[in-house]
């Protein structure tokens, strides 16, 4: 069997259908932010029922995003330890079991531990997709992980949409609707299986990429940091800042939908552009400019064209994103450069990212409401537009893609 070595894994390469793996690597990411993505729309019930501040409210997107950085490396020894298969099985069963105890959490201890189990589950998952594709798609690894940053946006949509409905269907609690998405994982874990029982019992090297401490992995983790702390900002505060306005748990649910919904659009609108024009440093500068712009025009007129606003943030935070995990490629001229340049991006960002939730739940506390802490995410969406030029300019990501599958064919 001919061996595929890539810089940071080297594996026998399996024969497995794409139509048993493209659903399963989909599947994986529906999962790996429903739960997060569902709190937002129940916050205001959690906050009453449990007797609790904002702070603590915060923290149940913050715990999980710092669990997604500091549980990364582990998991990337878990996957060379016990194998690709299982460790992305472990992960599964993880986030199934975080979300499903949120039905018995009638304390506020319960939901913190479900919040950081959630976010080692999820680290594990995002740490395994890259060898996931290198493994099973070598030669598609851009459409594959596409299809993986789309389905990370439906599921958050579908969550955060669905929750506040199933809160309010037949007396049900918001318990009960943190919990069902427990079931999307079930249908991951069976996938799975089926995968693992399928792939040749292979051993995967796994070459674990510590993270670096070069000006430019610092310049890169701010910029992907900064991303993060607006998203994750948004993700959790934008439907208590609407239900505070007066609408309803399920509108605010619907436009909290609406906005994953519009991030498809925007993360498949700016991939495409920038990967035919290699416009890389315009396209973030671009995008990071929309966001700031519709996150004043949510701070300061919140009610005055809401689904338009909520339009150009989901098109600007969801174009950013994929632009942001582009930089590695972008400003490396080794696969090895790219992976721990990635590492440590990833590491370092996601901790500055954690930051963003309980930073807007303390502005809102000081300030009496949600204007000035979205301003203040306006300005960091700012400060991505400033780095993003020290961040990625350098030769277009085409040449340099073309110019390292060159190198790798040699």
């Amino acid at each position: 069997m001919p061996l595929d070595r890539t810089g940071a894994v080297l594996v026998a390469r399996p024969r497995l259908p794409a139509a048993v793996l493209g659903p399963a690597i989909f599947v994986l990411a529906l999962n790996l932010r429903m739960g997060i993505s569902s709190v937002g729309p129940v916050l205001p019930q959690v906050v009453h029922d449990l007797d609790v501040t904002l702070v603590y409210a915060s923290l149940l997107t913050t715990v999980p995003v710092v669990m997604m950085g500091v549980a990364s490396p582990l998991s990337a020894r878990l996957g060379a330890k016990f194998g690709l298969e299982r460790t992305v099985i472990g992960a599964i069963v993880i986030v199934g079991a975080a979300t499903a105890v949120r039905y018995w959490a009638t304390s506020p201890i319960t939901l913190l531990v479900s919040a950081a189990l959630l976010g080692c589950g999820i680290a594990a998952g995002n740490t395994m997709l890259p060898a996931v594709v290198r493994r099973y798609f070598p030669a598609h690894g851009a459409l594959l992980t596409g299809i993986y940053a789309v389905g990370i946006n439906i599921g958050a949509g579908l969550a955060a949409f669905g929750t506040p409905r199933l809160a309010q269907s037949l007396s049900s609690t918001w318990r009960g609707a943190l919990a069902i998405w427990a079931a999307m994982a079930v249908v991951a874990l069976l996938l799975w299986l089926l995968v693992a029982t399928r792939a040749p019992r292979q051993p995967l090297a796994i070459r674990v990429a510590m993270p670096r401490r070069t000006r430019q992995a610092w310049i890169a983790a701010c910029l992907f940091g900064l991303q993060s702390m607006v998203y994750y900002g948004i993700l959790a505060w934008l439907a208590p800042l609407y239900e505070e306005r007066g609408w309803s748990k399920v509108q605010a649910g619907l436009l909290l939908s609406f906005f994953t919904a519009m991030q498809v659009v925007g993360a498949l609108t700016a991939s495409l552009l920038v990967q035919r024009s290699g416009r890389l440093v315009e396209g973030l500068r671009l995008t990071a400019a929309v966001s700031a712009l519709s996150l004043v025009l949510v701070a300061l007129s919140p009610l005055s064209l809401p689904w338009l606003w909520i339009a150009l943030l989901g098109v600007g935070a969801g174009g950013i994103f994929p632009l942001t995990l582009t930089v590695p490629l972008a400003t490396t001229s080794s696969v090895e450069e790219a992976s721990s340049l990635t590492a440590s991006m990833l590491f370092y960002g996601y901790l500055l990212g954690a930051t963003g939730p309980f930073a807007v739940s303390l502005l809102r506390s000081m300030s009496g409401g949600f204007a000035l802490p979205f301003v203040v995410l306006a300005i960091l969406a700012l400060a991505a537009l400033a780095v993003a030029a020290p961040a990625a300019n350098r030769p277009s990501f085409r040449s340099t893609g073309r110019s390292r599958r060159s190198r790798t064919e040699q």
